[in-house]
């Protein structure tokens, strides 16, 4: 079990990273952005991967103890970046006519 836990925190990680920034290399990681947001939004900021994490193993990615809480930068950066992807899409397709 501490090995598929191992696994599950790492692809926790590798999710938050490739979200945040995978869309610099795929535009098409865009998508994921608004879900991501709706889901925290709904949830009253907590994240429901982590929550997951704490139900099995009694422990986040982040530590012990029940961390479910976004951060406001957190967020924030995603925000931001969900933006300026937009923008840079926008501008790529629209330079290209």
């Amino acid at each position: 079990m501490n090995v598929f836990k191992k696994i599950f925190f790492m692809c926790h990680i590798l999710g938050i990273i490739i979200t945040t920034s995978g869309w610099l290399l795929y535009s098409e990681i865009l998508f994921l952005h608004p879900i991501v947001i709706l889901s925290w939004y709904f949830n009253n900021n907590k994240c429901i991967i982590t929550q997951i994490e704490y139900y099995y193993f009694k422990e986040t990615f982040l530590g012990k103890g029940p961390k479910f809480h976004v951060p406001f930068i957190c967020r924030l950066l995603l925000y931001i970046n969900f933006i300026s992807g937009l923008l840079t899409n926008i501008y790529i397709n629209y330079s290209k006519i």
